[in-house]
């Protein structure tokens, strides 16, 4: 206080007003220190435990009319295969069920960064620096969706669930 500013370099009494003619900047440092405060921001608007309840809730409904759908479709196109799923028993229909999960969310998290329930909630998947995930993030993300009771992972005190931690993304606010 009584002396000024310190140059944090050479401790001495600062020599100049507003830069210093000797100082380098470390761009490396720069780009991590960058890097890390998108990752705050992105981890500071992290979608409430609510919303990503509702958003499980609405892609459900979602996903269960498009395993209607594609079950339709099927029934027309090759009543053989509707039969087979029949009768596969149960190993069959969760199979099934689960290829449908995994189209479902696939398909709109790659191409838009949400599923129906986050357009609804106004929320969206992005990676851990705040950006649109990479196609195999979003692969990992849903296919670790199917771990047992990953449904429950997110009411942890972080809100985020195992398919967000093991594809390192994130849902946050749009």
């Amino acid at each position: 206080m009584q002396q000024g500013v310190i140059c944090g370099l050479t401790n001495a009494i600062a020599d100049f007003q507003d830069t210093c003619a000797t100082f380098e900047e470390d761009v490396t440092l720069k780009e991590k220190e960058e890097a890390l405060a998108v990752t705050r921001v992105a981890n500071n608007n992290v979608a409430s435990q609510g919303k990503r309840f509702t958003n499980r809730l609405i892609d459900f409904i979602f996903i269960m009319i498009l395993g209607f759908v594609i079950g339709m479709i099927l029934a027309l196109v090759s009543p053989n295969t509707l039969h087979g799923l029949e009768q596969g028993g149960k190993l069959t229909e969760y199979a099934f069920g689960i290829l449908v999960g995994m189209i479902y969310y696939t398909l709109f998290e790659m191409i838009t960064g949400r599923t129906l329930g986050k357009l609804i909630t106004g929320t969206k998947v992005v990676d851990e620096q705040g950006n649109m995930p990479q196609p195999e993030r979003i692969l990992l993300r849903s296919l670790c969706r199917y771990i047992p009771f990953d449904a429950f992972s997110f009411l942890g005190g972080d809100g985020t669930g195992w398919h967000d931690t093991l594809s390192k993304t994130r849902v946050v606010e749009a």
